[in-house]
């Protein structure tokens, strides 16, 4: 095995799909030949390649989501790689850490030998490239940190929905033991980012699927995952559009909600918080009208 490798610095570097894969010397320059005992500088790093039949999608990568593979993003990616190959190479670890790590996906590794890390989307264009083998990274130590994985690549790619990238979240807490402002460190994020992704989780199951359908939008629903589930159930009740409900119910007709105003960009940000969208649409609306 390798040495190990820097997740964070892998997941950032972007390698321009289109740049030359090789560099030809000029007509003066000597070439000299390796030494007899000298190995490869990327052999050193764990890189091989790797036949792309024998590497598994990361069965945990964007759990229940369809692949995008039909966007004009990823058809430029295919015809790049068609033409100049696999640049990045792509980080994996052997089916057999993977399984033993997370036995109950051992079914959709069907029979691979290798499981694909980072570089789930550039592994699926080199398939639809027509490509048999990919320039690839092995390292086993990076599967004890598989959602971080996940997280850091979804910076950078957004490969998750914001509910797969909760749920990543929260796996990552139990399992690695640390706080959300250790893991918002660990990820480039804000703590306050972090906070607002695991609100998600305490949706109820009616408002988490109007969330995943796009009926519920990012900015109400991480704001109603921090009420309790009877005044989650009210606005369940109260129909579409999902909206805050004021103190007391929906039937109360009084706002307590409060506007701090100390500045006006205190007061700015406060109603940015307070009010969706359509209401702050509305409120711009009346504030206009002239009696």
């Amino acid at each position: 095995m390798g040495k190990r490798v820097d997740l964070a610095a892998l997941a950032q570097e972007e390698v321009p799909d289109f740049a030359p894969t090789t560099r030809q010397p000029t007509p003066l320059q000597e070439v000299p030949p390796p030494a007899p005992d000298a190995q490869p500088e990327v052999a050193d790093l764990g890189e091989s390649t790797l036949p792309l039949a024998d590497i598994a999608p990361n069965p945990l990568n964007r759990p229940g989501a369809e692949d995008e593979t039909d966007d004009d993003e990823f058809r430029e990616l295919v015809d790049t790689i068609r033409t100049h190959g696999v640049l990045q190479p792509i980080l994996v670890c052997s089916a057999d850490a993977f399984t033993s790590r997370y036995p109950d996906h051992a079914g959709a590794i069907d029979g691979a030998s290798w499981v694909a890390l980072i570089g789930n989307r550039r592994v699926r264009a080199a398939a639809d490239a027509g490509l048999t083998e990919v320039p690839a990274v092995v390292n086993d130590d990076r599967i004890t940190s598989m959602y971080e994985v996940m997280l850091v690549e979804n910076g950078h790619r957004k490969n998750l929905s914001p509910l797969d990238e909760a749920e990543a979240m929260s796996r990552v807490l139990k399992e690695e033991h640390i706080t959300q402002k250790e893991l918002a460190r660990r990820v480039g994020r804000t703590a306050m980012y972090v906070s607002q992704r695991l609100a998600l989780l305490n949706l109820i199951p009616e408002l988490r699927n109007a969330f995943a359908v796009g009926i519920l939008k990012l900015e109400v629903a991480r704001q109603i995952g921090t009420l309790p589930e009877d005044e989650q159930q009210a606005i369940a009740d109260a129909g579409q559009p999902y909206r805050l409900q004021p103190a007391g119910g929906p039937k109360s007709g009084v706002s307590t909600r409060r506007i701090s105003a100390g500045t006006p960009q205190q007061a700015a940000e406060s109603i940015r918080k307070l009010f969706t969208p359509d209401e702050l649409a509305e409120l711009i609306r009346l504030l206009g009208t002239r009696s």
